[in-house]
């Protein structure tokens, strides 16, 4: 039997032994042919990556390795492609969507600051209402809010500060939660 036809025929074997493999021994006895023809096949053949050796005490298994179990159908690859290139196109949206809304922040907090008057030197300020909102006037937000229960402190990171006493309307849901928290 010429070479060509003892490794096409060792493929075939290697392929239906599966993933238990086959010994050298019991591959050469099925060429019917020497051992050391059977070697040069699988030195061939491991070099190119399609066989894995494992020696024991009984002699070496050999285990065919499929070249095409790592490989992605076209149709496949081709629909994950387009899959990514959308993903990425909507990210792109996404970001310019973010940029565009942040700079409208920038805007607003620019307007906020013009529109409201500061007042430095006031020490008490009432106001006939129920709740206020406090706006940092910086970016940087708020660095602590402690509440005693009669009193509540607010500092910024930054000075700063808009009290806004307009009433907004109750979310009655939210107060009842607040109301079971303090309880």
């Amino acid at each position: 039997m010429k070479l060509v036809d003892l490794a096409q025929e060792s493929i075939r074997l290697l392929e239906e032994s599966g993933a238990q493999g086959i010994r050298s021994d019991v591959l050469a006895e099925k060429l019917q042919s020497p051992k050391r023809r059977v070697y040069d096949i699988v030195a061939i053949l491991k070099a190119l990556g399609f066989v894995s050796t494992k020696r024991r005490s009984d002699g070496t298994t050999l285990t065919w390795v499929d070249p095409r179990a790592g490989l992605v159908e076209r149709a496949q690859y081709e629909d994950l492609k387009a899959n990514l290139s959308e993903a990425v196109m909507t990210k792109n949206k996404l970001q310019d969507q973010v940029a565009e809304l942040n700079e409208r922040l920038r805007v607003a907090r620019t307007k906020i600051r013009k529109e409201t008057t500061t007042v430095e030197t006031v020490r008490k300020a009432e106001f006939d209402t129920t709740q206020l909102r406090v706006r940092p006037v910086s970016s940087l937000g708020f660095k602590r809010v402690t509440d005693s229960g009669m009193e509540v402190v607010i500092e910024t990171q930054d000075p700063g500060m808009t009290v806004d006493p307009s009433v907004m309307g109750v979310d009655e849901a939210e107060a009842v939660i607040r109301n079971l928290e303090r309880v």
